[in-house]
């Protein structure tokens, strides 16, 4: 067993005056991004604090993904740049701290494991997926011991009290790690495990405590997150919404002050949404009108090869059933083109159910044959590479028209918007969303960043809308 945190500290090479500084590269999905938090708050812990750049730090992470066939090509290159860094240290050619510590964590890491050591020397160590807490025995191992440390073992620790959390309204609880349903194109169930559920008392304790702390937003996260049941008691999903939602206003009752506005969830799987399920959408006070319910494909054929249980015409029937009880609901998706056996049919058939369902959102990618799934074994990638993008393109093209004439409805009509930022378009507009999960621009002073507002919608893009403020912010 390695020292404890505070005889790490103690011993830890460092510069007198100079606190020793880590930097954090971050790719896919939120489940990384609060990955990412609980690294940084681990290093805070530890005395470390955030570099500017690599160049300035003393630790630097890769925090990966794997979903995508690129992203191991963009970690070499990431690696290869850093291991020019490395060497310019040890020449003194490069300002800065001379220890440079250089660690793979997330999603590659736990499925490359040695491997990625092996093809990039300069790597120290690498963490996997369940392994998070591990990294000041990490740490202290290869400073000990000269030689790099490799830790993917299974030690799900659900903890992130600690968190350095990026943004200062909305934060990340995770309530769930790991997928049991083997979809052919997904690497999930190799990285991330099979499905382990935090229990309902430590998520509400979470929120109930990041509501004091200030935020007004939460984010419920798994990579099958409506699959949720409580270790415990065996309560689904629908009532651990429904328990947080009585928790909040319970809160709110013996304090008098509103906290957490909204609970978002990500992902679900539609052959877990349940009526149930849309039940307590359409009644829970706090949770937020909106759901990413990810299709994929609108080819029943597709969809079968896929191993996603559902048909176009069941999921058309859930939407009709989440709109009719959920007014104004927003609603994203996930759509992959060129899925081996692909025809223009099949293509043709997830343009029809996009313009059936008229998305508010989606994300679209295309296919990529991934290591350790099914779809590399049973079929052949026989898409062309040009005619995946093609049909990326004709669908985002398709999607983006219904986006902008969903928004240009709203023209005119007030909308209750909660405030997270400084708006990407002008320094002198703030930004924030729906609870449908439209992104509202307006004019604005950063005191309002954190507070809801009334907004008349005035103009609208794809993607976004514009609006007045109009009454007082609370």
């Amino acid at each position: 067993m390695a020292e404890s945190i505070e005889e790490i500290i103690q011993n830890r090479p460092t510069e007198p005056g100079r606190s020793p500084r880590y930097w954090i590269k971050t790719y896919g999905c939120q489940m990384n991004v609060h990955d990412s938090e609980k690294y940084a708050g681990i290093l805070s812990e530890m005395g470390y604090v955030p570099a500017d750049a690599p160049e300035d730090a003393d630790v630097v992470l890769v925090n990966t993904c794997s979903v995508r066939e690129r992203a191991e090509d963009k970690l070499f290159s990431e690696l290869g740049r850093l291991r020019i860094l490395k060497e310019q240290r040890a020449q003194g050619e490069q300002s800065g701290p001379t220890e440079l510590l250089v660690g793979v964590t997330g999603c590659i890491a736990q499925q490359r494991g040695d491997g990625i050591v092996d093809k990039q020397p300069a790597v120290d160590f690498v963490i996997g997926t369940r392994a998070i807490q591990t990294l000041p025995d990490v740490l202290e191992d290869v400073r000990k011991t000269g030689q790099p440390c490799v830790n993917t073992a299974d030690l799900v620790d659900f903890e992130s009290n600690g968190a350095s959390r990026q943004d200062a309204v909305r934060a990340f609880v995770t309530i769930m790690e790991g997928c049991n349903n083997y979809c052919s194109f997904c690497i999930v169930p190799a990285t991330r495990g099979m499905e382990v559920y935090r229990p309902a008392d430590d998520i509400i304790d979470e929120i109930r405590g990041l509501g004091l702390r200030g935020f007004r937003e939460v984010t419920l996260l798994g990579q099958n997150v409506n699959s949720w049941v409580d270790p415990a008691t065996g309560m689904g999903f629908p009532g651990l919404l429904e328990a947080i939602d009585e928790s909040i206003a319970r809160t709110e009752a013996a304090d008098g002050e509103r906290r957490i506005e909204r609970v978002r969830f990500l992902t679900s799987h539609p052959k877990d949404l349940s009526p149930r399920l849309i039940e307590v959408m359409a009644s829970a006070s706090h949770v937020a009108k909106h759901l990413h319910l990810p299709v994929q494909s609108g080819s029943d054929q597709i969809l079968h090869n896929m191993n996603r249980h559902y048909t176009a015409t069941s999921y058309l029937a859930q939407v009709e059933a989440l709109r009719a009880a959920v007014p104004g609901v927003g609603l994203s998706t996930d759509l992959i083109v060129g899925f081996p056996g692909e025809t223009d049919a099949d293509f043709e058939a997830t343009l029809e159910l996009v313009r059936a369902v008229e998305y508010d959102s989606f994300y679209s990618f295309e296919y990529s044959p991934r290591p350790d799934t099914a779809a590399v074994t049973q079929y052949e990638d026989d898409v062309p590479d040009e005619l995946k993008r093609t049909r990326l393109i004709e669908l985002q093209k398709t999607g983006q028209y219904i986006q902008a004439q969903r928004n240009a409805a709203w023209v005119g009509k007030s909308t209750e918007v909660l405030v997270d930022s400084v708006s990407k378009r002008s320094e002198r507009d703030v930004s924030g969303r729906t609870s449908s999960n439209h992104i509202v621009n307006m004019s604005g002073d950063q005191a309002l960043i954190g507070h809801l507002v009334d907004v008349e919608i005035t103009a609208h893009a794809a993607h976004s809308m514009y609006g007045q403020i109009v009454g007082e912010p609370r």
